[in-house]
């Protein structure tokens, strides 16, 4: 049986938003036990944007949907934009 201390400590999450993938981990700090991230979109032109959270989440699912909400919003923009 785990301990607190043994659960897993970082998360890679593989997803797409219109046919745009994206890669994230999501990583806890071991002395704050705060949640943050880090990932890369690549799309389908070949063109790669990597991208870091820059503030800390209380839990991982919050910082799981702020991620996913940025990286959407980045590939809408500049889905738009192009």
């Amino acid at each position: 049986m785990k301990t607190n201390a043994e659960e897993r400590q970082r998360y890679k999450i593989t997803d797409s938003h219109r046919n745009q993938t994206f890669v994230a981990m999501l990583r806890r700090d071991p002395e704050t036990y705060c949640w943050t991230w880090k990932g890369h979109i690549d799309y389908a032109d070949g063109h790669n944007f990597s991208f870091a959270s820059q503030r800390s989440f209380t839990t991982k699912l919050e910082a799981e949907d702020y991620m996913r909400r940025f990286a959407c919003d980045r590939i809408d923009n500049r889905l738009s934009s192009t």
